[in-house]
């Protein structure tokens, strides 16, 4: 795993700058959680996260983000 650029520590905490986050494909939907030493970031459309997987797919966003939703018990 390489270093990456675009994140600041402040005296409020961490800032990640909106190119990163685009860079990482995430958009402004975003769910944050915590795993032992780790933050994870990640899309809470299920849309973005298959975004270019599903592209010839027969389903539609709606489809997705509803299959999102029960997989995830919401």
């Amino acid at each position: 795993m390489d270093a990456i650029k675009g994140y600041e520590f402040t005296k409020n905490g961490l800032s990640i700058s909106n190119s990163l986050l685009e860079s990482a494909g995430l958009g402004e939907d975003l769910e944050v959680f915590t795993r032992d030493h780790t933050i994870i970031i990640k899309s809470k459309s299920m849309t973005d996260r298959v975004r270019g997987i599903v592209k010839k797919s027969h389903l539609t966003v709606e489809d997705l983000d509803e299959l999102y939703h029960t997989s995830k018990g919401v």
